[in-house]
């Protein structure tokens, strides 16, 4: 009998408990939810919503303290405190004498009654929830600091901020932030259209990428290219692929070059990006060191700045399809010294044949057969990577000087696919670089062997076609 009992106690204890978890106002789980977008309508209610409720005590009239039960002491006259005589105290002397009648009067004074209890305090208090967050990447490649908030006075006021600001350095990468294509493209150099771009994701939703550079590296002309050349609108972006590089075109150029990004709803909504900006900068995985320039892998490399001068003229250099390395290291090909060359002058230079590496000196003069058994490769030249030497560079870069000086006093076009002067030999080339100053008197003769890397090549051209000699003698050392 005592066993039933204690179950049945059990089991009212067990239904108590099950009642008042499901009466409780907030669980774990409701602390948990995604709160909705933050809008410019959240942020700027329009003015015509009706008042807040907590506004309504101030209305009250100092009336409203007759609702005060008459049991209190505002009910009773002063003359029960003031004409009772002693004599009528027997035996509770104390009792009268313990609560004079001022500060009796005095403990609830009218006006503070109205405000000690609000009406909002009979309401729940709002559900729990986390800040709205859009899975997105990291918009650039690089770290930037996220500031200017969303919802802040423009011009005085006359506007709001649609977007968050992440500040920069000049030329870091900008990524899209999810696949997508682009639905909108300003890359008029040398205007105000330059350089922003809007790219639609596969949901519906919109990210703005604006202010992207128009400058020439090193320059504030608004001369230079800030999105990729080779996207037009219906080009279909990948997540982490560059879309431009960070600037301070368009209204921003007496800012600090930064991006400015926004997030828009399917429905064309700015939404507030904070939340989902530094969720995204958690996550990322950033190269370290941190890039300053357009590629990821020459930061301090001699090659850089040429590197980035091209860029910022439209000739992306990358390496591979992510367009974030350069590879200044790699062997270049023929074809790499043909673009360069034909972005300068401005069309393809003649053909050059590109040459194989010398075999290594323990293999140079072996049988061929030995060598190939060695390299495990027939022929040879398979194993072997081909590209060009200083001599085959300067060469081109003469053709180009000279191609460049034959057109101003010839103005007529030579036949489409016809080069309009012959290229020089190697030793004709040198000659003519070291009698201009492009290839000053100390430096030894041009390397006719050792195949160039990427980055030789580039500032080779560069500078050789420019009419410079891309390392400089040292100073000469006074003599006394």
């Amino acid at each position: 009998m005592f066993g039933r009992r204690a179950l049945a106690v059990l089991a009212v204890a067990a239904l108590i408990a099950a009642l008042h978890a499901a009466t409780s106002p907030t669980t774990k789980a409701e602390a948990t939810e995604m709160c909705p977008p933050v809008t410019m309508d959240v942020l700027f209610p329009p003015t015509t919503l009706p008042a807040p409720t907590t506004t309504t005590p101030t209305t009250i009239p100092v009336e409203t303290t007759t609702t005060i039960p008459e049991t209190t002491t505002t009910t009773i006259p002063e003359a029960t405190t003031t004409t009772i005589p002693e004599t009528t105290t027997t035996g509770a002397a104390d009792s009268t004498t313990t609560v004079p009648a001022p500060e009796t009067t005095t403990t609830v004074p009218a006006p503070e009654s109205t405000t000690t209890v609000p009406e909002t305090t009979t309401a729940p208090p709002p559900p729990l929830c986390d800040p709205f967050v859009y899975n997105i990447s990291w918009p650039l490649a690089g770290a930037g600091q996220i500031g200017s908030p969303f919802g802040a006075d423009r011009d005085g006021g006359a506007r709001k901020h649609q977007g968050n600001d992440i500040a920069a350095p000049k030329l870091t990468p900008v990524l899209a932030v999810a696949d997508g294509v682009v639905v909108r493209l300003a890359q008029e150099v040398g205007t105000e259209e330059c350089c922003w771009a809007i790219v639609e994701h596969d949901d519906g939703w919109q990210s703005y990428y604006i202010h992207l550079n128009n400058d020439r590296h090193g320059t504030d002309d608004g001369l230079g290219v800030g999105a990729r050349t080779d996207l037009a609108v219906g080009s279909i972006v990948a997540r982490g692929e560059v879309i431009g590089w960070v600037g301070d075109s368009g209204n921003a150029e007496e800012t600090i070059d930064h991006l400015h990004f926004e997030l828009r709803d399917p429905g064309g909504l700015a939404v507030d990006p904070r939340a989902s900006l530094e969720a995204a900068r958690i996550a990322a995985i950033l190269p370290d060191p941190e890039p300053t320039w357009p590629y990821l892998d020459d930061d301090g490399h001699p090659g850089e700045d040429v590197a980035a001068w091209l860029l910022s003229e439209g000739l992306l250099l990358g390496c591979d399809e992510t367009y974030l390395r350069f590879c200044p290291d790699q062997v270049a090909t023929v074809e790499l010294a043909a673009v360069i060359a034909a972005h300068v002058a401005g069309k393809a230079p003649p053909p050059v044949e590109a040459q194989s590496q010398p075999l290594p000196d323990p293999l140079r003069g072996a049988d061929p057969g030995s060598v190939e058994a060695a390299l495990g490769c027939e022929p040879v030249e398979t194993c072997l990577q081909s590209g060009l030497t200083e001599t085959e560079v300067a060469r081109i870069a003469m053709w180009v000087r000279i191609d460049a000086m034959v057109a101003t006093l010839l103005p007529a076009s030579p036949a489409e696919g016809s080069p309009r002067v012959f290229l020089l030999s190697a030793e004709e080339a040198e000659a003519r670089l070291r009698s201009i100053g492009a290839l000053e008197a100390c430096k030894p003769p041009l390397d006719g062997e050792r195949l160039l890397t990427r980055a030789e090549t580039a500032i080779r051209l560069v500078s050789w076609i420019g009419g410079a000699d891309p390392e400089p003698c040292p100073p000469a050392q006074p003599t006394f």
